[in-house]
């Protein structure tokens, strides 16, 4: 199953909620309290099969006056869903553009539309919709279960035992001789406790264990049924899954996890609908790399063996994550104020966002970002920004949902257009050295995009040599040296300068009086050197560097290096 279309009203963090995914994985990113985990929450309680209860916090601002609605609309059905027994009279049409239609035409797909209504009574009611029927039809939980729904969110670890309800138990089997031997398994472990000798829940840890390898976690042992007594005494849920003797809701968290979405993914027959909340929580980034990619390959596999796909929705703050996940999967999420009106985006074009992703997607969790030109912008500014919380009463910009990011050269205006579409507040900080193009300023200008640079032809490395001082230059020159090499930074200014190596040993203040050149000239050849010979083209080395920039603008408030740090930093705190 997929879903086609997701419509809420009324729902805790979001007054409106209207989502069509169009793939069969999404990555769902978005700055805190941006409506993600409500996203997966609205799409829980149309669908789930358990019985979920309702109160005041779950409407919007406590409001139960204003009923929720929250519609799901599924495709990708499966043939129980489809059977005029079920629901077949209530199949609706998804068109190829993305329309709902009551009277599905030839080449619609089929789809079916869950309602789940709570008004002030708390009541749930869950129905089936279409508007040719005379009346919607409810729904019951077993019947949702048809829609394969898997959620993991939190530590959730009630399906790691045979308790009612429970995913082990359904995979123990869900017959009347199932449940005998389940009911005998419950008397014997009373009796004897000797449960690994128990076929039924022998087999069940066993597929169980498959299941969790699958997905990356980690196994010490082999798994297999235990008792474990609470202080309820013996019940059906005393029956856990335990990993070499010891208890698997003991193991780590990730593997907790892990092994906990593996078993409820196994058990439904057909393309599940698998929702996960933060995929990353308590796994480190290999494994972050290994279940997304599973679960990917677990599609994959499905496709080609012409079998129901399903979807995976997943949420992340995890640039690992998001990264194996791709550009393509890509879903950005956004909630208004003060109208808490929740939207979803996908990237227009997907090759500018890819680009970002590769030097710098830790960008796409912030909420402003300033789209440095490249490496020397991207460095010096990072450099400058650290003294900018001592002019905002010891805030970052990090705080304030800042970023700068790298626009890699040439890519920088489609990267800042291509965020700009997403719903990000951006600007652009680059050199004066080559014009911008009048059809990139003209899209910028129609976007509301600012740009920050130095005018007057100047580069970064321009724009602080120019105006440095005899110390500041010093100090500049000696952190090339370090980096660089001595040997080749005087190397090369030697020539350019046509001074001594004795002479270039000296303090910079006395370099004038042994070169032919007055300070201005110096300067510009010098200048010239660091951007020619790429000495400052290195974030780190760049970044170095900024210090010494922040000192130059802070001795020469008027100059074009210190106005445009004052904009930048402006901005980026607005």
């Amino acid at each position: 199953m997929q879903i086609r279309h997701l419509k809420a009203e009324n729902f805790r963090g979001t007054a409106t909620l209207e989502w069509a995914p169009d793939a069969a994985f999404c990555c769902l990113i978005g700055p805190g309290d941006a409506g993600k985990s409500t996203v997966l929450d609205a799409i829980e309680a149309v669908l789930s099969s358990r019985w979920l209860s309702f109160g005041e916090h779950d409407f919007h601002h406590g409001d139960t006056s204003k009923t929720i609605v929250i519609e799901v609309t599924v495709g990708e059905l499966s043939k129980a869903l489809k059977s005029d027994e079920r629901f077949g009279l209530y199949i609706r049409g998804w068109t190829k553009i993305g329309a709902l239609r009551d009277e599905p035409e030839a080449d619609d797909e089929e789809v079916i539309t869950v309602r789940l209504t709570v008004d002030a009574t708390l009541e749930p009611v869950w129905q089936v919709v279409c508007d040719r029927a005379d009346e919607p039809r409810t729904i019951s939980n077993r019947d949702r279960a048809l829609f394969g729904l898997v959620r993991l969110a939190g530590d959730d670890a009630r399906h790691l035992a045979w308790g009612q309800g429970s995913v082990l138990s359904r995979l123990t089997g869900d017959s009347d001789e199932a449940a005998m031997r389940l009911a005998a398994a419950y008397k014997a472990a009373r009796d004897s406790a000797n449960l690994d000798e128990i076929e039924a829940l022998a087999k069940t840890a066993e597929a169980a264990e498959g299941f969790a390898k699958g997905l990356g976690a980690y196994v010490e042992g082999s798994y297999g049924p235990g008792l474990e007594l609470g202080r309820g005494g013996l019940s059906s849920g005393s029956i856990a899954l335990h990993d070499g003797g010891v208890p698997l809701r003991m193991a780590g968290l990730g593997t907790r996890r892990l092994a906990t979405l593996a078993i409820q993914k196994s058990a439904i027959a057909e393309g599940a609908i698998v929702l996960v909340d933060e995929i990353e929580h308590g796994l480190e980034p290999h494994r972050v790399m290994g279940a997304i990619s599973q679960l990917r390959g677990d599609q994959t596999r499905a496709a080609e063996a012409k079998r129901p796909v399903g979807q995976v929705l997943i949420t992340t703050h995890s640039e690992v994550a998001l990264g194996e996940a791709g550009a393509e999967s890509l879903c950005v999420c956004r909630t208004t104020r003060p109208g808490r009106a929740t939207s979803i985006v996908k990237p227009g074009a997907p090759d500018p966002i890819r680009a970002l992703m590769r030097f710098a997607p830790r960008a796409l969790f912030s909420r402003r970002i300033l789209v440095s030109e490249g490496n020397t912008e991207v460095g010096v500014v990072n450099g400058v920004r650290e003294f900018w919380p001592a002019l905002h009463a010891g805030i970052p910009i990090e705080h304030r949902g800042g970023f700068i990011a790298d626009g890699n050269g040439s890519q920088a205006p489609e990267i800042a257009l291509g965020l700009r579409g997403l719903g990000y507040d951006v600007a652009v900080f680059r050199d004066s050295d080559t014009a911008l193009k009048a059809e990139d300023s003209a899209a910028f200008t129609a976007k509301g995009i600012p740009i920050f640079e130095y005018g007057a032809g100047l580069d970064v490395e321009h724009a602080i040599i120019s105006v440095a001082s005899d110390v500041q230059m010093q100090r500049l020159i000696e952190h090339l040296r370090a980096e660089r090499g001595s040997g080749k930074i005087d190397d090369n200014l030697r020539v350019a300068l046509g001074m001594t190596a004795a002479a270039l040993a000296q303090h910079f203040s006395t370099w004038e009086l042994s070169s032919s050149l007055d300070a201005a000239e110096l300067r510009k050849r010098i200048a010239d050197e660091c951007t020619n010979r790429r000495w400052l083209k290195d974030q780190r080395i760049a970044r170095g560097a900024g210090p010494i920039a922040r000192e130059v603008a802070k001795e020469a408030p008027g100059s074009p290096l210190a106005l445009t740090f004052a904009a930048a930093c402006a901005w980026l705190y607005a």
